[in-house]
């Protein structure tokens, strides 16, 4: 009878070590904090600095139109607006400003004058900061 019992224990030890041991490395790989977890640490070349990017926010404006003008030196971005009677807008282009062209990132060098595009931009410091443009697929 004693010795049944001492196995029992001996196996129920056994048990409870292996699932302890086994739940280390899940738990070695969980972040301890959301500061701490590789989402947190922005990618080469994408800062995530708030100080520096554009305002993510619902009160981004969208609009469509093509480009008219392209001014890499000022930074800036002109285009027509596809409502009717709109007057071209100029966008400001900031480094963070994600430029997609196919589903892939492009460059102002995409943004040919004429080319269909949609901006979404956020209003800041007088100036209307373009977030994304997205090169419109022609049909």
């Amino acid at each position: 009878m004693f010795h049944r019992t001492l196995r029992n224990a001996a196996l129920a030890t056994s048990i409870a070590l292996g699932l302890a041991l086994g739940a280390l490395p899940a738990a070695a790989q969980t972040p301890a904090t959301p500061a701490d977890s590789p989402a947190a640490v922005p990618a080469p070349g994408n800062p995530r600095d708030p100080a520096t990017m554009p305002e993510r926010s619902a009160t981004a404006e969208i609009l469509e139109g093509s480009v008219k003008k392209v001014d890499t030196g000022a930074g800036t971005l002109e285009m027509s607006d596809s409502a009717p009677g709109a007057a071209n807008r100029t966008l400001a282009i900031v480094a963070e400003t994600l430029i997609a062209v196919d589903g892939r990132p492009g460059t102002l060098a995409d943004l040919q004058e004429g080319t269909k595009v949609k901006a979404a931009y956020v209003p800041r410091d007088g100036k209307d900061v373009v977030i994304l443009i997205e090169v419109v697929p022609a049909q």
